[in-house]
């Protein structure tokens, strides 16, 4: 998910662990060094083609906002942070929400984001009313605090956390 600074130490620990095959790019602000990565791996880069700009030489590109499946993972648009925003969604488990979504720990429960939405607070909301259509346990934010709730106990986290955007745009 998305991609840090090209360092030896993060290469090496990847290598132990098998390497890379894909490197899901959730927006355009945190690309970093995702090519290096990608050469050094012969990984696959994932982009929504409304965030391009940032890594245009990208091997999958989302045209538009139908889910799809890689391995094990869905990848959604979820647009808001930035148009193109997207996520991974690994196993029905796993959360991987980039700049979007995070746990907030104090409540205990899903919170969007609100000053780092660059693109559209209604879209933003409109994108967190179709990760109802999922079940996951885990938020695993790029920033922010991660979080679990039984995949029950979650939906009703996000329906609530839906429901307070709507109230509050």
């Amino acid at each position: 998910m998305d991609s840090p600074r090209y360092t030896e130490k993060l290469v090496k620990s990847f290598e132990s662990k098998g390497g890379l095959s894909h490197i899901l790019l959730t927006h355009q602000d945190d690309v970093a060094d995702a090519d290096r990565y990608a050469k050094h791996f012969n990984a696959r880069r994932i982009i929504h083609r409304r965030d391009i700009e940032a890594m245009p030489d990208c091997e999958i590109i989302m045209e538009d906002d139908e889910p799809f499946d890689i391995d094990d993972f869905t990848v959604i648009s979820q647009p808001g942070h930035t148009a193109g925003h997207i996520v991974g969604l690994y196993k029905n488990r796993f959360l991987f929400t980039g700049d979007h979504l995070y746990f907030n720990r104090q409540t205990r429960r899903p919170d969007a984001f609100r000053d780092f939405c660059r693109y559209s607070r209604e879209a933003q909301t409109e994108s967190m009313r179709t990760l109802l259509n999922y079940s996951f346990e885990w938020i695993l934010p790029g920033h922010g605090e991660r979080g679990y709730l039984a995949s029950d106990r979650m939906k009703i986290a996000m329906r609530e956390l839906v429901q307070r955007m709507e109230d509050t745009p």
